[in-house]
């Protein structure tokens, strides 16, 4: 009779404190990911400007000049390209 309280306590445990803990681990995780550098500068895109934006593009080499001349153009023209 003793072991099957050794197991439900051994159940309890689990399910009562290693879930929850596994859960807040998890999303502490995902909370420092989130706002995590991820091979950007400091600033937050949110305040860069579409130029700014554009021209951070060509440097990392996302686009080629030619796109760049493109999409700065139909900005600049109200969007014709």
């Amino acid at each position: 009779m003793m072991g099957g309280m050794g197991l439900g306590l051994l159940l309890l445990l689990l399910l009562g404190v290693g879930i929850p803990l596994a859960l807040l681990g998890g999303g502490a995780l995902l909370l420092m990911n989130r706002g995590g550098s991820g091979g950007s500068d400091d600033r937050s895109t949110a305040s860069e400007t579409p130029r700014e934006i554009l021209d951070r593009r060509l440097a990392r080499g996302e686009i080629d000049a030619e796109e760049h001349r493109e999409l700065l153009s139909a900005m600049t023209n109200g969007g014709a390209v």
